[in-house]
């Protein structure tokens, strides 16, 4: 049984996560890692904690061994690494919103009494980054036959090459991917300035309280007694 939260809650840890990220020591920011995973976990999305905990522990790694060897090229290498480390939280809680249907995240976002040209914003953003996810593999699947593929050792000896092939197509395709998300928004209604409707339920659950305080109370013992 796996829990399901309001996708107002999901928007609050994701802006909880990016403040706290800033705020803990980078010792600390495993803990925080490791209570994201777990909301992950009880969402069903075990693959998605799990592949997350990899690139946790590999940018930890990576970065002491930068750190060790002290060059200025590495360092540069290690505030990547570094930065990767500080908004892992807020894309593991961004993953979380990311599988909210569309019209079940509008409807959430309606609920919020926000501005119609933030909620049409929102609305085609939090839609736009998972759509060009695809667009992406599909791409470098295409590029793979051509041999031109990023993931390509013998390719980062071209680096302009190989960002062209990737990034021309891309931007190519986001540009009519921003035009159909608006439309299709535009087709449920979304700027109409009558009462709105949706066949999704929006209310607080006992989950929803549940997550929010221990997220809270967690925060608070990392800041307050975190190693």
């Amino acid at each position: 049984m796996r829990a399901i939260f309001d996708p107002r809650t999901q928007l609050l840890v994701v802006l909880i996560a990016s403040g706290a990220v800033f705020l803990v020591d980078l010792s600390k920011l495993w803990q925080i890692i490791a209570f994201m995973a777990v909301y992950l976990i009880v969402q069903g999305m075990h693959r998605l904690a799990i592949r997350y905990l990899v690139i946790a522990a590999f940018l930890i790694v990576f970065q002491e061994i930068l750190v060790r060897v002290g060059s200025s090229f590495f360092s540069s290498l290690s505030f990547l690494a570094y930065l990767g480390l500080r908004f892992l939280p807020v894309l593991m809680g961004a993953g979380s919103l990311g599988r909210v249907p569309s019209g079940k995240l509008i409807a959430a976002l309606t609920a919020l009494r926000l501005p119609r040209g933030l909620l049409i914003s929102l609305a085609v953003s939090f839609r736009f980054l998972p759509i060009m996810r695809l667009e992406y593999e599909a791409i470098q699947t295409s590029a793979q036959l051509r041999g031109v593929s990023v993931t390509s050792p013998r390719n980062w000896l071209r680096p302009l090459r190989t960002f062209e092939y990737t990034i021309v197509p891309l931007l190519m395709r986001s540009l009519k991917i921003s035009d159909e998300l608006a439309a299709s928004a535009t087709t449920k209604g979304i700027d109409y300035p009558g009462q709105k409707t949706s066949i999704h339920t929006i209310s607080f659950g006992l989950q929803d309280i549940i997550v929010l305080v221990a997220y809270t109370g967690w925060l608070v013992v990392v800041f307050q007694y975190g190693g």
